[in-house]
């Protein structure tokens, strides 16, 4: 059951490594007025690589950092997790937005036939975007290809063309091998926005590059309305919390376009079972 809100209570946002700062611009974009927490667990990033148990076990951690920040409402920026929402959701007595679901729905509002989804190998393999997609329209052709080191290149904060090059060909060929026409993709992981021009150099035939988090954002608003708990001040706060090297995230969030933090923090990271 959710808790009824203060508008004066901040939005969270949480994921595994610094992805999440891409839903951090997305968010600051559309509601300039709120106060925006962010909480990048870099430690044991990539979570794609982790199994079921070992995700949730680090997933319910990390919202809990959150929830005793006191936040209103938490966008899940991180795919992985977000395959597992039906799985911690009821745990807490806030509404989580996850953005696997933010991502679907924008393929099919788009009216996208045929569309690449690259993301981490856990994503990839739970079948999420499949799945949800076809909860809606059965007909939508979706091919799935999984990276293994794609998030963790850009997590270290390398931004080095040939490494990111070279893996998104490793990933991107098998996928046109599969459906060579394809027009469209899906950035599965929060990370992979870092990558965009690398892959729109390298592959010019995807005239579109879907970003979940830009829907994901607008869903937060949707509900802040829906609530009304919008933050009626005039500018929004923004604190960044790492588990692993602030310098790493603040020069991200810069190299992104977020706004300057206010407060950036090195923050305890979640013990591992």
């Amino acid at each position: 059951m959710e808790k009824l809100m203060n508008k004066k209570m901040p939005i969270g946002v949480m994921d595994a490594g610094m992805g999440g700062l891409t839903v951090v611009k997305e968010l600051q974009k559309l509601l300039p007025n709120e106060d925006i927490i962010l909480y990048g667990e870099g430690k044991y990033q990539p979570y794609g690589n982790r199994s079921e148990d070992v995700i949730l076990h680090l997933a319910k951690q990390n919202i809990e950092f959150l929830k005793k920040q006191g936040v209103k409402t938490i966008a899940i920026g991180c795919n992985t997790i977000s395959t597992l929402i039906d799985k911690y959701q009821d745990d807490f007595d806030f509404k989580i937005f996850s953005i696997v679901q933010a991502g679907s729905d924008m393929v099919l509002d788009m009216g996208i036939e045929k569309v690449g989804v690259l993301a981490t190998m856990f994503t990839i393999e739970s079948g999420c975007y499949t799945r949800l997609i076809h909860a809606r329209n059965p007909k939508v052709s979706v091919i799935g290809q999984g990276s293994v080191y794609l998030a963790r290149i850009l997590e270290d904060g390398d931004f080095n063309r040939e490494r990111i090059d070279n893996e998104l060909k490793l990933c991107i060929d098998q996928m046109l091998q599969k459906e060579p026409d394809l027009r469209a993709m899906v950035l599965g992981c929060t990370h992979f926005p870092m990558a965009s021009e690398n892959i729109l150099r390298l592959y010019p035939q995807f005239t579109t590059l879907i970003n979940p988090a830009e829907a994901q954002a607008k869903q937060v608003a949707e509900y802040l309305k829906t609530e009304n708990a919008f933050n009626d001040q005039k500018k929004g706060t923004f604190k960044l919390y790492s588990t692993t090297n602030c310098e790493t995230y603040l020069s991200a969030a810069r190299r992104i376009g977020c706004n300057e933090p206010d407060v950036v923090e090195l923050a305890p990271a979640p013990v591992m079972g």
